[in-house]
């Protein structure tokens, strides 16, 4: 008889580190991870696979051996290594994500199994440029997605091609079960993030920590959604626990606060009074922040699936970050 696991791709990232740690506390998934580098967070996983999701012989030994229940696809090239390596970006982000669709179909095929594929998007999908009046609003799952970013073209694509897989109006034929959030930055205090736009917040954060200044590649006027890392871990689960006759839509915002530079830089300084913020503003990552909502509208996944954020502003620092930083 044919095991039973999740898959989880990008396993030794931000991400997948995090969500291999909850599930190995939490219960008795078998996950295989699949990452280009092995991670010590790798603890209780029932088999690592270093390889790359490009590697179609390794995902066809996958398919064959096991009955894949669940996918979380989080391996992608992010939004500034993503602009100065398209062509990578798009083997990752595009070939590599159809690649594991494919699996999920073939999954419906060899073992009659309705994959529940997991797919991290981004509020890289939106473009609010100039950002006229428009950064004050609650930005929604169907405004503004024209995205001027070849990351945020390549989610908005990826998104598509699940939600076509996933729909054919006949929920008894579904031959993937695909479901998507869009994340805004994520701050983690496990781990320091590589490659992203929104990674001056987390970088910010460490930098204080370790009594180093830190220089700021966008302007203190810059200002992004954010969630904290439990909190982007807890949409994961609660996403792919719902049961699908609940959820209305294949594709949900979260959120949680919007600071600006200049108030990350208040309250960080008010944590560790040495802190130093300089700015040497880079023309191509301030251009995308500048692209990119303010404020995000997450009522649809609060009211499909019971989505809240735990921790606001005030409380990420008190609660998470400060303390978990202490304790590393």
């Amino acid at each position: 008889m044919k095991t039973k696991i999740s898959l989880i791709t990008g396993a030794s990232g931000e991400i997948g580190q995090n969500l291999i740690s909850y599930f190995s506390k939490s219960n008795n998934r078998k996950i295989i991870a699949l990452d280009l580098n092995k991670s010590k967070e790798n603890i209780g996983v029932f088999k690592f696979i270093r390889g790359s999701i490009l590697d179609e012989n390794i995902l066809a030994r996958i398919n064959e051996k096991y009955v894949v229940e669940e996918i979380f696809h989080l391996a992608a090239v992010l939004s500034t290594k993503a602009e100065k390596n398209k062509s990578l970006a798009q083997e990752v982000n595009i070939n590599g994500t159809m690649n594991l669709l494919k699996l999920a179909l073939s999954q419906y095929s060899i073992n009659n199994t309705k994959t529940k594929f997991f797919f991290p998007s981004s509020i890289a999908v939106y473009n609010v440029d100039e950002k006229n009046n428009h950064s004050k609003q609650n930005i929604t799952e169907n405004s503004y997605c024209n995205p001027k970013t070849i990351y945020g073209q390549h989610k908005l694509l990826c998104e598509n091609l699940g939600t076509a897989l996933n729909n054919d109006g006949n929920e008894q034929k579904l031959k993937i079960d695909f479901r998507c959030i869009r994340f805004p930055g994520i701050i983690s205090i496990n781990s320091m993030p590589t490659g992203g736009t929104s990674d001056y917040a987390p970088e910010m954060i460490h930098h204080a920590f370790n009594n180093n200044d830190y220089t700021c590649f966008v302007n203190a006027k810059s200002c992004l959604p954010f969630v904290v890392m439990p909190d982007a871990i807890n949409s994961i689960i609660k996403i792919m626990d719902m049961p699908k006759n609940k959820l209305n839509k294949t594709v949900y915002n979260i959120t949680s606060f919007s600071p600006t530079v200049s108030k990350l830089y208040d309250i960080i300084k008010n944590k560790f009074p040495k802190f130093k913020l300089n700015y040497n503003i880079d023309k191509m990552r301030q251009s995308i922040v500048d692209g990119w909502p303010n404020y995000i509208d997450d009522s649809l996944a609060k009211n499909d699936w019971g989505w809240k954020a735990k921790y606001n502003l005030e409380q990420a620092f008190n609660d998470y970050i400060i303390p978990g930083l202490k304790n590393k």
